[in-house]
């Protein structure tokens, strides 16, 4: 089944759209996560400034109450009336109006700009002197009641516990109304007037309670929301809701512990962003923003983006067909043309290159140099083929040579052997074993054993031309006969031996083959007894130094030390030492 690959247009196209895709995915996200984050800042700046409107706001109001109830402190009218005995009916209700004048002067004038509508009520000590004139009552009313009724009262006790500090409470029958209270300490039994005199002085005056309806701390917030579904809540201390501003809304968790300020909730399964305000008194001014809010601003950015890289895509699209084009089109025409040269070995082909030195002119160059030295090869394959077989020819009648050599050299032999000459015959018979060692194959690598059977034929000849002159001896171990080495290597040095040392010596001659391993090393020596030489002559003939030594004497080693160094390397070869006692000692390294 033939499998179809993608042409190399569409790879450069895929390629190209690929990147350019991952660029304008890339560049799109972080614009959008860009303006989203610059978006999202901004709204969370914009509610921070007004969270912080919002708190001076209700701080001014609360601050506003705080200041009225204290101003009844520096009342001299007020105080001297409560802390004088009711006298006659006249005088007391004159009292009365007076107290409810002083009232309204510090209470309604201060609050009227704060509060659109609350109440005043003032519950005096019954330990005062004139709260026996005054009307006993637990409703929050405007004017001046009898404390009596109100002391036993959790917000009273509240009132005194905190000793002329504000606190709020509520009413549970009214829940829509919320109430400041605090305790007024008498400023005659601070005076040292009355302290040097030893005068007792009631100490608390009584507790005066401002109410309101906690729609009151919401008209400063209402006009802030950022949006429908902003919730903005005031909590106390504890956490307890005092406003929401909106009271259908599901709950939201308000305790100190689980609010924190620019925090993250998730709250029926909507996530909403919180701000925190601090408020005086413990008071704390909450704003709960859902998140998606928040990101409404950021969808025209993502539509924006969008439209953006559905625009870039398609210009990319265009782009990488046009670019891959323009890039692939000398490419596939090459890719052409080797393809009608696959099919038709039409060699006479030249591609004119596209104008420019980038690589695909350099490519195009490339080709017609290969097919114009592939017509040149294919032309010298031609002409070697000719001469291979006219070689071939030449070997063959050459052939003819050495089996006529081979035939003469046997009649020679017969002729000997009828003769009675025994030593031409053994000559004779020597030498033919000698050529046909050296003429029976094309590899010039042998055994060792080979090589010193050739060895022995060759001494045969020179013991028979110099009878009685020299002895050879052979000291090789068996492990040592299966080693590869060229052949002749041995027949030049024993014929030096015998020719230039021990013809020139008077003494009877001697010979030594031995070998022995060294290092992974086959090392061969072969010494004599000889007239000698100099050593340093031959060891620098073998350097390719030219010397007084004799061309008969120093081709032939000069040959085997090349043979093995071409063969094996530099590190193996020929090389001259003296002899123990005198002669020279050739020595020879080939691997073992």
């Amino acid at each position: 089944m033939m499998v179809i690959r993608p042409s190399f247009h569409r790879k450069m196209a895929l390629i190209f759209l690929l990147c350019i895709m991952i660029l304008i995915g890339l560049s799109s996200t972080i614009t959008y996560w860009k303006f989203n984050e610059i978006m999202r800042r901004q709204v969370l700046s914009d509610l921070n400034q007004i969270m912080a409107q919002n708190k001076v706001n209700l701080d001014n109001l609360i601050n506003g109450l705080d200041k009225a109830t204290l101003l009844l402190y520096t009342d001299h009218t007020v105080m001297n009336i409560l802390n004088s005995p009711p006298a006659d009916y006249m005088q007391t209700y004159d009292d009365i109006g007076q107290l409810n004048n002083e009232l309204a002067k510090y209470m309604f004038i201060p609050l009227n700009s704060s509060l659109s509508a609350y109440t005043i009520t003032f519950f005096v000590s019954p330990d005062m002197p004139f709260a026996e004139a005054l009307y006993s009552g637990k409703d929050f009313f405007y004017g001046f009641y009898n404390g009596n009724d109100t002391m036993r009262t959790s917000w009273y006790r509240q009132a005194v516990e905190a000793d002329g500090r504000l606190i709020w409470f509520t009413d549970p029958a009214k829940p829509e109304q919320v109430y400041i209270a605090r305790l007024i300490k008498n400023p005659e039994a601070l005076s040292l007037r009355n302290i040097r005199l030893g005068k007792e002085v009631i100490e608390n005056v009584g507790v005066v309670v401002i109410g309101f309806r906690t729609s009151e701390l919401g008209k400063p917030l209402e006009a802030s929301k950022l949006s429908p579904s902003t919730e903005l809540m005031i909590v106390d201390s504890q956490g307890t809701p005092i406003y929401s501003l909106n009271p259908h809304h599901p709950a939201f968790p308000a305790t100190t512990e689980q609010v924190q300020s620019s925090a993250t909730i998730t709250h029926e399964g909507t996530d909403y962003v919180i701000n925190r305000s601090p408020l005086a008194f413990g008071w704390q001014l909450l704003a709960f923003i859902p998140v998606d809010d928040i990101s409404v601003g950021s969808t025209i950015v993502r539509y924006i983006v969008g439209l953006s890289a559905l625009s870039a895509l398609c210009a990319g699209i265009f782009l990488s067909y046009l670019v891959s084009s323009q890039i692939t089109a000398p490419i596939r025409n090459l890719a052409r043309t080797m393809k009608t040269i696959m099919l038709t070995d039409r060699l006479n082909v030249y591609m004119e290159p596209p104008k420019g030195n980038d690589e695909v002119d350099i490519l195009y160059q490339s080709f017609n140099n290969m097919m114009t030295r592939i017509r040149q090869l294919l032309e010298d394959v031609y002409e070697s083929g000719v001469r291979l077989k006219e070689a071939e020819l030449r070997a063959l009648q050459a052939q003819i040579n050495p089996h006529f050599l081979y035939n003469t050299l046997d009649s020679v032999n017969w002729l000997a052997l009828e003769s009675g000459v025994d030593e031409i015959a053994e000559i004779n018979s020597s030498l033919s074993s000698m050529y046909r060692y050296i003429m029976k194959d094309a590899n010039d690598m042998v055994t060792l054993e080979d090589e010193l059977q050739q060895i022995r034929h060759y001494v045969n000849i020179q013991s028979i031309c110099y009878p009685g002159r020299f002895e050879v001896h052979y000291d090789l171990p068996p492990e040592l006969l299966n080693t590869m080495c060229p052949k002749l290597i041995f027949q030049p040095l024993v014929e030096n031996a015998i020719v230039h040392g021990i013809e020139k010596s008077c003494d009877k001659g001697r010979i030594d083959i031995r070998g022995y391993i060294e290092d992974q090393t086959a090392v061969l020596t072969i010494a004599d007894n000889g007239a000698g030489c100099s050593i340093e002559d031959l060891n620098a003939f073998l350097e390719g130094k030219h010397n007084a030594l004799q061309v008969s004497q120093g081709y032939g080693i000069r040959n085997v030390n090349r043979r093995i160094q071409l063969k094996f390397g530099d590190a193996y070869g020929l090389h001259y030492e003296p002899g123990e006692t005198r002669g020279v000692t050739a020595i020879i390294r080939i691997p073992a």
